[in-house]
């Protein structure tokens, strides 16, 4: 028991340390508080509707809302998915306060990572430290990316268990390599569940880069001579084939019906847009590459102010040119205006701060380029090249293209600059196994000399002639000054080359400090290295990590970030305005927010339904409405405000909005404070019309939404030709929602002719279905499906008006239930059920083989 204890005693220590770091690092979690997180925010806005009716219905949860953009599946939105039974292990990997455990659980997969490659303790926790803390999480959990943060903590778990399984494969150790690939499609099936695709893609890439160096490193070394070594890599990899696949279906549930809503999606291409140049969909290049990182940006992964930071942050200079500037101006406020200002000045649209590394990882990461032999060395180098190019996005735009058009499912991925998160992996995986066999005396003493010496000069060089030279850097200016009077864009420009001086200089002490290290460490003629010299050097240089990348992330994440649940919940507080629009008893109206950003605003939906909101996966269709006609009659609307003083007079003067109407736009909000305007002339909840007008194409289709009386007539694409059809309109007919819930409507009508009918609620053909029959006598729910009676009928919908849903009733009075049942859900629900109890059993059945052949051995 002591000897066992006296093995893990290094390991336990290590994990305590990750405790204490990721806990020490943001104590304010222990005292209850979270992060004032705005994609969170978003969040609890776009999702509120569908949490609240999923908490009192758990037998019957809807995956549609109508909260934002008058309706949309939440497939992508709320991960609220039955069957997978690996999801309980998940959640317990992620158990603690957050985001303090995403920190551990990247460092915990990080120093995993460094062990499977064969290192050392000390070195694989300053790997660890160098994945967990670099400045790119800090800045993803402050804005709320609260899910791209656990796919990447996840990354390391992956990689680990591929390189282990190859790895036993390759000593033909058997027991090992199984367990190795259950591991796998454990860590797989984890890191997918976090739910963020573009990071797995990326993951993708480098797994599969790493299968192909092993197998040419086995062709390099002769391929007749290793049959057995080639066999067992197949074996290895045919494995992890088979097992990874386990693990990516046991995430069938959400997997299935994100796959099938993305088509609808912008991610999916327009229905008005050509296709890309090889016939395939997805987003525009132009919108992908956005956020684009700079060429001349990248040296911040080793000065991180060298673009300035943060689009808006304090500088951090004391008596910086700005603050006086605005002192002598007598601007009031000077610390909230100088944090306004935009200090960043590269190409990106706007930034939460820059990619940086760590200074000292980059040189131990060049000094293992030099150094380091091994087939992981040209992996882990190919890979960064990869993210790098792909993170340029439009400023290396053949690469670009290459990716966009002939790799599968690449075109439908926007923030390519996101790529970089590859490289707080790859980076310190290289440098931390360098520094390991440096620890080891693995090299000579010579050459480790003029290596290091190599590696000093490019790192802290680049640092000393920019903090020298920082003119060299570029302009110090961007298009985000637009607008600011000269006088301030000089002191801006003062203090941004003020930032990059005082960084640049910061990051050549680290590595002169790192270098001086590893001189010492060696510094004896013979080269013979005592063993404590050794361990004071490796766990100086895992402090001096520690220290470096934890003061950067603290001008990205800090005490300031950090507000009590309360306060946080407090922005969701009715406004006047919404205590009004919610004393309408009717069941469904949709509001126009127009007091806040309308599209990019997930706020007014946490209690109404409405037509703007916020969601990076709106429906394509629903952003060409947008662009097409709710945002020309928003721009009528603030035309109307120019001529009235009243609300009751806008009322009175409001123009004729079709589109805004069509979607049932009752209430249009001008302010927090003002009663909302009322639109008077809002379709209602359905509306009969009396002809169809069929488009010849998907251009003429959304222009006729405004050349045609929509409440008369409907549009239809060429795609729905068979429904247009001539039939008797009983101007007697009538028909009222009677109940509303997001995942079920009832209407109740009445009509003496066969009668066309367009409903205010988005087509969207993966799930809607509609029966029709006697009152109260249509079906009943059982276990979260509709069950017909004998008396139902289906009543068949169809899309019209571009984005509605639309029928032709039968003659007579009946009830209309209209439900939102995707099969997609139904099918991954069994997939990840019956894959998820299969990998538990395979994974527990490869622990116990391997117990078993541990003790025959």
């Amino acid at each position: 028991m002591k000897e066992i204890f006296k093995k893990s005693a290094g390991y336990i220590a290590a994990v305590v340390l990750f405790l204490v770091l990721a806990y020490g690092y943001m104590p304010q979690v222990l005292g209850g508080k979270i992060v004032n997180q705005g994609d969170i925010s978003s969040w609890k806005g776009m999702a509120n509707e569908a949490v609240s009716y999923n908490a009192e219905h758990p037998n019957d949860k809807t995956a549609w809302t109508n909260s934002m953009f008058s309706g949309m599946p939440t497939s992508a939105t709320i991960d609220d998915f039955d069957g997978d039974w690996t999801k309980p292990l998940y959640k317990l990997m992620l158990f603690g306060k957050r985001p303090a455990s995403y920190l551990f659980v990247a460092m915990l997969g990080a120093f995993l990572l460094l062990l499977a490659c064969g290192s050392g303790i000390i070195p694989a926790i300053g790997a660890a430290i160098a994945v967990a803390f670099c400045s790119y999480n800090m800045q993803i959990i402050q804005v709320g990316h609260n899910t791209k943060m656990q796919a990447i903590a996840f990354v390391p778990y992956v990689l680990a268990a591929v390189i282990f399984c190859y790895r036993s494969a390759l000593k033909k150790e058997k027991a090992k390599t199984v367990l190795a690939s259950a591991l796998f499609a454990l860590a797989l099936s984890f890191q997918i569940k976090a739910n963020h695709p573009q990071i797995s893609y990326y993951l993708a890439i480098a797994v599969l880069l790493y299968a192909l160096v092993v197998f040419i490193s086995l062709c390099v070394k002769g391929l007749k001579k290793n049959k057995d070594l080639v066999a067992a890599y197949f074996i290895a990899s045919a494995l992890l084939l088979v097992l990874g696949g386990v693990g990516i279906a046991t995430n069938a549930n959400k997997l299935l019906p994100t796959y099938e809503y993305s088509a609808f999606t912008m991610r999916g291409g327009s229905d008005l847009s050509q296709k890309g140049e090889d016939g395939s969909e997805g987003l525009d290049l132009a919108y992908a590459t956005a956020w684009s990182y700079g060429i001349n940006e990248t040296p911040n992964l080793l000065i991180p102010n060298f673009n300035g930071g943060a689009s808006s942050c304090d500088p951090g200079l004391k008596n910086s040119a700005t603050e006086q500037l605005l002192r002598r101006a007598g601007q009031p406020n000077v610390a909230q205006t100088m944090k306004a200002l935009p200090m960043y000045w590269g190409p990106q649209p706007f930034t939460a701060g820059p990619m940086y590394l760590g200074a000292i990882s980059l040189f131990l990461f060049v000094l293992g380029i030099c150094l380091f032999k091994g087939k992981e060395k040209w992996w882990l180098i190919v890979v960064s090249l990869i993210a790098l190019f792909l993170a340029w996005g439009n400023h290396f735009l053949w690469f670009t293209k290459l990716w966009f058009n002939y790799a599968p499912m690449y075109n439908k991925f926007r923030t390519v600059s996101m790529a970089l998160s590859i490289l707080q992996v790859t980076i310190p995986l290289l440098a931390f196994l360098c520094l390991d066999k440096i620890l080891k005396e693995e090299y000579p003493v010579a050459k480790l000399r003029k290596m290091a010496s190599i590696a000093f000069g490019i790192c802290a060089g680049i640092c000393l002639l920019f903090g020298i030279f920082p003119g060299l850097a570029g302009s110090f200016t961007s298009a985000s000054d637009a607008g600011i009077q000269d006088i301030l864009v000089d002191a801006l420009r003062e203090d941004r080359m003020a930032m990059l001086r005082k960084d640049a200089f910061r990051s050549f002490t680290l590595i002169l400090v790192s270098y001086a290290l590893i001189l010492w460490c060696f510094a004896k003629k013979d080269g013979f290295v005592t063993k404590g010299r050794c361990y004071v050097v490796g766990i100086s240089l895992c402090v001096l990590v520690f220290f470096d990348l934890a003061f950067v992330g603290k001008r990205y994440l800090n005490k300031s970030h950090f507000i009590t649940p309360r306060n946080f919940d407090a922005q969701f507080a009715l406004r006047p305005v919404d205590e009004i629009i919610l004393e309408d008893t009717d069941p469904s109206y949709r509001v126009l927010d127009i007091s806040v950003n309308t599209f990019n605003d997930a706020h007014p939906s946490y209690h109404h339904q409405c037509i703007g909101g916020y969601s990076p996966v709106k429906m394509s269709r629903y952003q060409d409405l947008i662009e097409r006609h709710i945002s020309p009659e928003i721009s009528k609307i603030y035309a109307s405000l120019q001529d009235v003083a009243t609300v009751s007079e806008l009322e009175q003067k409001l123009p004729l909005l079709p589109v805004i109407s069509m979607l049932n736009g009752r209430y249009i909000v001008l302010g927090a404070e003002f009663s909302p305007a009322v639109n008077a002339h809002a379709f209602g909840n359905a509306w009969f019309v009396e002809d169809f007008v069929l488009a010849a194409n998907t251009e003429e289709e959304i222009s006729l939404l405004g050349a045609v009386d929509l409440q008369k007539t409907a549009v239809l694409g060429p795609d729905f030709a068979d429904k247009a059809q001539k039939v008797a309109v009983d101007s007697s007919a009538s028909i009222e929602l009677s109940s509303y819930s997001p995942k079920e409507l009832h209407y109740s009508y009445s009509s003496q002719t066969q009668s066309p009918i367009v409903f205010s609620e988005i087509y969207y053909p993966k799930g809607w279905k509609a029966w029709y029959g006697p009152k109260d006598e249509v079906g009943t729910v059982n276990k979260g499906k509709f069950v017909p009676s004998e008396k139902a009928q289906v009543l068949d919908l169809f899309r019209a008006n571009w984005t509605l849903r639309a029928a032709v009733l039968p003659a007579g009075e009946y009830e209309i239930v209209m439900r939102f049942e995707p099969e997609s859900y139904t099918i991954g629900k069994n997939i990840s059920l019956a894959s998820s109890i299969a990998l538990i059993i395979l994974t527990l059945l490869s622990i116990l083989a391997m117990i078993f052949s541990r003790k025959r051995s």
